[in-house]
């Protein structure tokens, strides 16, 4: 059995990016506070990682993600401990994905390399804009990237380069967001995900535009203009917000949306493996006993249904049917059944027969309306 492993670096330099609101916690790097800090938390993340190999012997490991937070932060022996841990402890594939993501603030040719030097072969670079307007208009605290540090990351041996965007920032023109995404396909990163600014509840930008609904028709505009001139320069669309080149797919990634096995180690992680959840709790309980922070996160059968369906329609294949059914346990209803009917008729929903099996996935318009589909889907549940 396949397994994956998720490691949380909950740490972000200074101040969170007003967006934001994944766990995190602002520290000041040029501190003695903060060398004290990490080597606790990487003293218990490691002890965290040794205490449960023995209920994860029966799997072998295929993906390792690190993310945040700002994995960036920390230094590349930091990761060679962690990685050393977990091969130590751990079954791993030969062709193991090991994912890092790092800040354009920390990017560094020698850096990239030294991470590479001890196991990290997929770096995730946070550009999200290369629009000064718009880096300070959702509050991006990192450095603004440009399109020299793209060129040279894209073109480092033997990783695979990876870009995040966020599509839809209000007050950039078309053309300009354009224009910046022409810039970034041609050094011909591997993977690019583009993510429809949200503004979050409880975040400095949701409190700065509360009235951010007017711009959802413009963020549908710019996010369609990223779909064609992704997919018409060799990029497979395969999740609503994920595009690879071929073969260059985030192997772990998907491992969330088909509903497969993962462990996560560090203050704030959640995994899922041997049938059930798991989540741990924040920073200072995780300190005091990493643990004793692991909680079971109990799911009805209703529970796993929706959170099935929340994952797989997000998925440009959808999911066959029967695998709903399978994995979730859950009895197939005439209510659930009128919905999906209810949901082809208008447009939003497709099935299709696939080697005779039922394959219902989210059409284009589905796509971008995938909130609704899913509260009528759930309603019926």
């Amino acid at each position: 059995m396949k397994l994956g492993i998720y490691i949380h670096i909950p740490f972000c330099n200074k101040e969170k990016c007003d967006y934001c609101d994944f766990y995190s916690i602002p520290v000041h790097t040029d501190s003695n506070d903060w060398h004290k800090m990490i080597a606790n938390y990487l003293a218990l993340l490691t002890a965290e990682i040794v205490y449960y190999s023995e209920e994860c012997s029966d799997y072998v490991i295929d993906t390792i993600y690190i993310g945040g937070g700002t994995p960036s932060l920390l230094e590349s022996y930091h990761y060679e401990i962690i990685l050393n841990t977990i091969k130590k402890y751990y079954a791993i594939v030969p062709e193991t994905e090991i994912t890092l993501e790092c800040n354009p603030e920390h990017y560094s040719l020698q850096y990239i390399k030294e991470l590479q030097s001890v196991g990290i072969n997929r770096f995730v670079l946070g550009v999200q804009t290369l629009d000064q307007k718009s880096h300070e208009y959702i509050g991006r605290k990192p450095k603004l990237a440009n399109k020299e540090l793209i060129e040279e990351f894209c073109n480092i041996p033997d990783i695979t380069a990876c870009i995040d965007l966020i599509v839809g920032i209000p007050k950039q023109t078309v053309s300009n967001f354009v224009n910046s995404l022409n810039t970034i396909i041609q050094y011909k990163p591997k993977h690019i995900s583009a993510y429809i600014l949200t503004f979050e509840k409880n975040t400095p930008l949701s409190s700065r535009i509360p009235h951010w609904k007017r711009f959802l028709n413009y963020q549908r505009t710019m996010f369609e203009k990223t779909i064609t001139i992704l997919t018409s320069s060799g990029y497979h669309h395969y999740e609503i917000s994920n595009f690879a080149l071929p073969q260059f797919e985030s192997r772990h990634n998907c491992k969330y949306w088909n509903f497969e096995e993962y462990i996560g180690f560090g203050a704030g992680a959640h995994s899922f493996y041997n049938n059930r959840r798991y989540y741990n709790s924040n920073l200072n309980d995780y300190l005091h006993n990493p643990f004793e922070s692991r909680t079971e996160d109990i799911r009805t059968t209703k529970d796993i249904a929706i959170e099935f369906l929340i994952n797989k329609l997000r998925l440009i294949d959808g999911f066959f049917i029967d695998e709903f059914y399978i994995k979730t346990n859950y009895l197939p209803s005439s209510s659930f059944k009128k919905t999906i009917e209810q949901l082809i008729v208008k447009g939003l929903l497709q099935c299709d027969i696939i080697d005779g099996q039922e394959n219902l996935r989210c059409t284009h318009e589905g796509m971008f309306m995938l909130d609704s589909v899913l509260f009528e889907l759930m309603s019926s549940l």
